[in-house]
């Protein structure tokens, strides 16, 4: 996704979601903030990050990048 395509989703009201498995968190970027930003963090394991955005992505309001 490009960066002009992030700012038309943002824009209709999504949260786009990305995993940092180099940090074990999760970053997300909305229309109040247009830069990666830490959503969660500190993570044990790549799997919890894994689990965690699959439970996020359940919501109707989340995508992933």
């Amino acid at each position: 996704m490009t960066s002009k395509d992030q700012t038309k989703v943002m824009n209709k009201g999504f949260t786009i979601i990305r995993a940092d498995l180099f940090r074990l968190a999760i970053k997300f970027k909305d229309k109040n903030n247009l830069h990666w930003k830490i959503y969660e963090g500190d993570f044990e394991s790549k799997a919890a990050v894994e689990r965690r955005m699959k439970e996020l992505l359940k919501q109707s309001d989340f995508i992933e990048d």
